[in-house]
């Protein structure tokens, strides 16, 4: 699964969430490190890039299509295992972070 993340300048809480302001990268750090804790040994994924996305080469800089701040490749050993993080409640849980985070996301599935 390729994700493409762009963060919000400040994390969008709800009120009932309760949680602390902070930076949209911040709120996302929190789901990721849930994400790690909560279903790893369910989804079994494996981390392939996790880092910035620096300089377009080919493409109109700073437009929604190209502009960027995360790029996160994750391999899952099966779709069954995909589904069934996203079944598990921990990993739902910790999705109020996500969408907290995210000004917008891209999620695209691969083959191989």
């Amino acid at each position: 699964m390729m994700n493409l993340l762009k963060f919000r300048e400040t994390a969008n809480y709800s009120p009932e969430a309760g949680m602390a302001s902070c930076s949209g990268k911040a709120a996302y750090d929190r789901y990721q490190h849930a994400f790690t804790l909560a279903v790893g040994a369910i989804s079994q994924a494996e981390v392939l890039y996790d880092g910035p996305c620096e300089q377009v080469f080919i493409g109109q800089a700073g437009t929604d299509a190209t502009n960027w701040d995360k790029l996160l490749l994750v391999r899952y050993p099966s779709r069954q295992h995909f589904l069934a993080m996203m079944a598990d409640d921990s990993y739902r849980d910790a999705l109020v972070h996500r969408y907290a985070g995210l000004e917008r996301t891209v999620l695209i599935q691969c083959a191989g």
